[in-house]
């Protein structure tokens, strides 16, 4: 129903998302012509899909025997020329990580820079709020990410553009699922911890019959805050059924996931200097850190988020495949949310007191994917070959009212006045693209492989603003190209090096453009990235351990600057540049010790922009910062781990008033390992330092939590 609306004026285009779907209602037919036909034949990696990359080592060993995030097909990580990182939701669940944000802590080269209404991360300094994906889908709507149906994170740094489209250029993030199978294990989990937390989860899989499975995750998890005032209770239910025989397979998920909370934006900086009326340099806050300044048992987010998702894959001959996805996402998300808007008051001035602003907000927003995509092997050349096919709508209806002043130590968050709300914000956007791209994994000789692919997009954006009547459209076009290459110099030591290239359209970030803008901001070009990357990729000790040690430039080339003359008139002539260097280290020391380890240099700055901005450091990264986790894990019996992770000095604005310092975190697990269950105390922050974790802006800083327990126990069936 929704590829019907795609506003696309070229009729062949039109044409394209039936036809995409016709493939996806006829496949199905061919797999169950080819059950029990296919159930001896061996399964290439060239056919499998990216959602059937599956981890097959020992779950104390944090590495990914495959990756598909980097090609879109099954991938050894030592033969990919872009570092990657692949995160397992079942080490850092137990430590309490129940969001993207909690998963990607101490991952080098990710600053979380995450509202509390939706996820949002710099890689390699860039910001990232579009470039996250479901299992290889955009998944890009204004919501917190829960983990309860998610395998592992895969992290792809550098542009990828050339898979996946549009993006900042930093990187991309991608959830992999839980998938049904024959051999796939059932889990019950209950969880206990500080501040009230209670939740259970259930990860039930059964085998159906000789070529079908089907899984079934649920749980529901309440817990609440050393912050006053703050909970949340997050559910979700998500089914899904799989057949498989020989090479062929399709697989169905739907996912329902609702989280209810108590919005949290922190405590505001403290302005301590003025100018002309104006601060001019900000302290940490003043607040306790358990402070909350929003509106006290009347503030409330509530996400739905739900989805359908279709991937099928068909072997054509013994080297050609055929895989089709199709994904419907919808997201409705509601609040009523007061909170700090400039951490001083301006009329009249006092440093004393900040000023907030109530905002209620209904925000619906839908997309529908389509994928297909032909792989194969024509000699020494791995082929991949893709039509992309994406419309969405985003629905943004805002009401807001001025709120009372409050003071910045003590705010009084009962009293927080009755006056009505007023429409601020009535708009409309739809969003299509249009996307072909090709890739070519080629075998140069016994020790080299080169990567190489490149990719068209056609992104068209139409926005309506209902409050006045106005309504804009635009189109971009754009080329991403990537090209690495891959030598064995000894064995198990893989040096590469790759360049590529990403862009960033007007309008699709957050979906949509200003229809009544001022100036030329709906008229620019993409603004594009290049990154070139260097580094070694090594297996040690009889492959039991792996490291990456990687040097990478990136630059966004032509950042928007503001005409010093004409105000909304911008120039493309800016430059943003960041360099750095990472080394992950992960794998098997010695029996039973594991180690997850991460550590990354960097240097991101303003090269090229207005007088003021030039030189200053990008806000929300550090220069250093990174993790080392140091665990012994046997098969049965006792386990622990012990890790900490470090977040380098970072500015909470892109004026540099306001530096958060650095920190240090210690965490620790133990726990007791049988045949069929496990039961784990994990405590983090154990020297219950006072740090802040990060910032928004200078008004909302977000304090570290203390120190907390999680006690966690798990049957396996």
């Amino acid at each position: 129903m929704f590829l019907m609306q795609s506003p696309i004026p070229c009729a062949c285009v039109r044409r394209l998302p039936a036809t995409l779907c016709l493939a996806f209602l006829a496949l199905p037919a061919y797999a169950a012509e080819r059950d029990g036909g296919n159930e001896g034949e061996p399964s290439g990696e060239s056919s499998l899909p990216v959602v059937e990359v599956r981890d097959q080592r020992r779950s104390p060993d944090p590495r990914a025997r495959r990756v598909g995030t980097a090609t879109r097909s099954a991938a050894d990580p030592m033969e990919v020329p872009q570092s990657i990182q692949s995160v397992s939701v079942e080490q850092v669940s137990v430590y309490g990580a129940r969001t993207l944000a909690g998963a990607l802590l101490g991952v080098p080269g990710i600053s979380s820079i995450s509202d509390t209404r939706f996820d949002a991360f710099r890689i390699r300094g860039f910001s990232s709020a579009n470039d996250l994906l479901l299992d290889g889908m955009r998944d890009d709507p204004q919501y917190v990410r829960g983990l309860g149906n998610i395998e592992r994170v895969e992290v792809l740094r550098g542009p990828a553009s050339v898979l996946y489209g549009r993006g900042s250029g930093g990187g991309v993030i991608n959830r992999i699922s839980k998938q049904p199978g024959q051999d796939v294990a059932s889990q019950a989990t209950l969880s206990l911890g500080s501040a009230g937390l209670l939740g259970a989860a259930l990860d039930w899989n059964r085998p159906l019959a000789p070529h079908w499975a089907l899984r079934i995750n649920t749980g529901r998890e309440h817990a609440g805050s050393f912050r006053d005032t703050v909970n949340g209770t997050r559910q979700y239910f998500a089914p899904a059924l799989k057949w498989e025989s020989g090479r062929d397979s399709w697989l169905l998920q739907a996912e329902y996931d609702e989280y209810e909370r108590v919005p949290d934006r922190g405590i505001p900086g403290r302005a301590i200097a003025t100018a002309n009326g104006e601060p001019t340099a900000y302290a940490l806050p003043s607040a306790g850190h358990e402070q909350f300044f929003g509106a006290a048992g009347r503030d409330v987010i509530r996400d739905i988020h739900m989805s359908l998702r279709s991937t099928l894959t068909r072997a054509l001959s013994q080297d050609w495949t055929l895989r089709h996805a199709l994904a419907l996402m919808d997201l409705n998300s509601n609040f009523d949310n007061t909170f700090v808007t400039q951490a001083y008051q301006s009329a009249p001035l006092d440093l004393d007191r900040v000023q907030r602003t109530r905002y209620q907000q209904n925000l619906q927003q839908r997309s529908v994917q389509n994928n297909l995509e032909l792989l194969g092997q024509l000699g020494a050349h791995d082929l991949l070959l893709g039509v992309e096919h994406s419309w969405q709508k985003r629905e943004p209806r805002l009401w807001s009212v001025a709120a009372p002043a409050v003071s910045a130590v003590t705010p009084e968050n009962t009293r927080n006045g009755d006056d009505p709300t007023t429409p601020f914000q009535m708009n409309y956007h739809k969003a299509s693209n249009l996307g072909l791209y090709v890739q070519d994994k080629i075998t140069l000789a016994a020790h080299w492989k080169m990567l190489a692919g490149l990719r068209w997009d056609r992104f068209e954006v139409d926005s309506r603003n209902r409050r006045n009547g106005v309504r804009s459209e635009r189109t971009a076009h754009a080329l991403s190209p990537r090209i690495g290459v891959v030598w064995e110099a000894l064995p198990g030591q893989h040096a590469y090096l790759s360049w590529s290239k990403n862009f960033a359209p007007v309008g699709g970030d957050v979906i949509g453009i200003t229809p009544d803008a001022r100036g030329n901001f709906n008229d620019l070009k993409p603004q594009f990235s290049r990154q070139v990357e260097a580094g070694i990729k090594s297996e040690w000790l009889d492959r039991r351990l792996s490291t990456t040690l990687a040097w990478f430039q990136l630059e966004l080339f032509n950042r928007n600057v503001a005409d010093p003359v004409r105000p909304g008139f911008f120039e493309q002539s800016g430059l943003e540049r960041n360099r750095g260097i990472e080394l992950s280290v992960e794998g098997e020391l010695a029996a039973p010790w594991f180690v997850r380890a991460g550590w990354a240099i960097q240097s991101a700055k303003i090269v090229q922009a207005e007088p003021k901005f030039v030189g200053k450091r990008a806000s929300g990264v550090s220069g250093r910062g990174g993790s080392l986790f140091l665990s012994y894990a046997p098969t049965l019996g006792w386990f622990a781990e012990l890790g900490l992770t470090v977040e380098g000095a970072r500015y909470a604005d892109r004026d540099n008033l306001l530096e958060l310092p650095a920190y240090t975190r210690w965490d620790g697990k133990m726990g007791y390992r049988l045949d069929e269950a496990e039961f784990t105390l994990a405590v983090t922050n154990l020297a219950n330092r006072r740090y802040y974790e990060s910032a928004t802006g200078l008004s909302q800083v977000r304090p570290g939590a203390p120190r907390a327990l999680l006690l966690t126990a798990a049957y396996k069936f």
